[in-house]
């Protein structure tokens, strides 16, 4: 029964060490600075005491790898067409090879992505590679995310839903209009991604007898070796801890293409407890929290519906396509940013959500630009209120990023920690529009069903 073997594979590495103190070690006397493009604003969803920052002009850039030895750029690429995507990566890339070799600063990059494998891939890797000047980088896949459920045992990705453990490609998540895919196994993946230019055989697999049981020199003797496309089966963090610390040791050029866990692993950053309300506001506020719900995955439904039968909080319901049938968008939207406005006034959680019908356009470009259109209403409410909010908390990736830097003018922001498991807690720098705000950022695929009514009565 595989899901017991999984099982049992879990509990066997809990039980390993793993490599933190000579993850720190490494880094101590070799230093690196790392790098992490986050295609929307979840990726920070395991770390701590982090920056995050929204621009990449070459001064911010600069100013950020003489100062942070690890930093997030929200990317938002997610959202962008391919070329889009392709454009910006290749601009970043370069911006951030001119910083490093003008403060002699040596790069480990990761593009951070969707655990459940949504995203721009291979397009968005290569472009970055592209960028940095990096010809023939290695892609390392290891989309593993342990506190979100999802783990890669066999070369197979799984999510995680209840006590069962389902292939990825059947979850609704493979299902998704722009970034859909039919294959669990990770090889297979990489082969249908890249439309079959690389093919399934030239995928080279860390197993997890390979990262438990053999010492980190194989490793990177096999990360050294003639293959481009790596995957990296993951079920505990000792296994993370075994792919950075060969990873940082390696000779090659590598791009990881990761979700968030790897990111605690590369960079030795140690999990803490979930934040405690205390820590999480500085100021004493009464006014009423804003939360906004924009993602679409049956998960976020579930939530949604769950808060709406336990929660006392007033919800407004954004409807896009019945507005747009009746020629009446602008007014709907002054009249729900004056009805959030003196919700927060009158010390009341208010909930702005999108129906839950998926408006699908006739290409997956089409779906996305309607997606697209959705958050920049979103983002013409947000930029309308003018009383500050308890707090805001933003429920899907594309919605998050679009609402912090769009509507909250957010240039830059700290990464407290954890709310709950894999929700994190921004404090916003004193650019934003409500400066100081603590922003929860709570991705669309995480958490059971009560998740979301769970961190609303910890912040009341």
């Amino acid at each position: 029964m595989t899901d017991q073997e999984i099982i049992q594979s879990i509990a066997e590495g809990q039980e390993r060490p793993g490599y933190l103190d000579e993850i720190w070690h490494e880094l101590k006397f070799n230093p690196k600075t790392i790098v992490i493009l986050d295609d929307d604003p979840t990726g920070t969803q395991t770390v701590h005491d982090i920056p995050v920052i929204t621009q990449w002009t070459e001064e911010v850039i600069e100013k950020e790898i003489l100062n942070s030895p690890v930093f997030f750029i929200l990317t938002n690429s997610r959202s962008l067409l391919p070329g889009e995507a392709d454009n910006l990566g290749r601009l970043i890339g370069r911006r951030l090879q001119k910083a490093a070799a003008k403060y002699n600063k040596n790069l480990v990059v990761i593009s951070r992505s969707d655990s459940t494998l949504r995203g721009h891939y291979p397009n968005e890797v290569n472009a970055l590679a592209s960028g940095l000047g990096w010809n023939n980088a290695k892609h390392l896949l290891v989309p593993a995310f342990f506190e979100g459920g999802r783990y890669t045992y066999k070369d197979v990705h799984y999510v995680k839903e209840g006590d069962a453990f389902i292939p990825a490609a059947e979850t609704p998540f493979a299902k998704d209009n722009t970034f859909g895919y039919a294959s669990s196994d990770l090889k297979a993946w990489i082969a249908e991604k890249t439309k079959g230019e690389v093919k399934d055989t030239e995928v080279k697999s860390l197993s997890l007898d390979v990262l438990r049981n053999r010492p980190t020199q194989a490793i990177q003797d096999i990360l050294n070796g003639d293959t481009n496309h790596y995957i990296a089966n993951a079920t505990a963090s000792c296994d993370m801890d075994a792919i950075a610390l060969a990873g940082l040791r390696s000779t090659a050029r590598i791009i990881y293409r990761t979700g968030a866990s790897f990111v605690n692993a590369i960079a030795g950053i140690q999990i803490r407890p979930l934040l405690e309300k205390d820590t999480i506001f500085t100021e004493n506020r009464s006014n009423g929290g804003l939360i906004v719900v924009g993602s679409y995955v049956p998960k976020t439904t579930r939530q949604l519906e769950y808060l709406k039968k336990h929660s006392k909080a007033s919800f407004i319901k954004f409807d896009v396509a019945k507005m747009i049938r009746k020629g009446s968008m602008e007014k709907e939207l002054t009249r729900i940013g004056i009805e959030i406005d003196h919700s927060i006034q009158q010390q009341s959680n208010v909930v702005l959500y999108t129906a839950r019908e998926v408006i699908k356009g006739d290409t997956k470009e089409e779906s996305l630009k309607i997606v697209n259109q959705v958050s920049q209403n979103l983002i013409a409410i947000i930029k309308s209120l003018k009383n500050k909010p308890k707090y805001i908390l933003t429920k899907g990736g594309i919605t998050s990023s679009d609402i912090a830097v769009k509507a909250l003018g957010v240039k830059r922001a700290l990464v407290l920690g954890q709310a709950i498991k894999g929700v994190p807690v921004w404090r916003l720098d004193e650019n934003a529009k409500f400066r100081e705000l603590p922003y929860i950022v709570f991705p669309g695929n995480v958490g059971e069903d009560n998740a979301l009514f769970t961190i609303i009565q910890k912040l009341t």
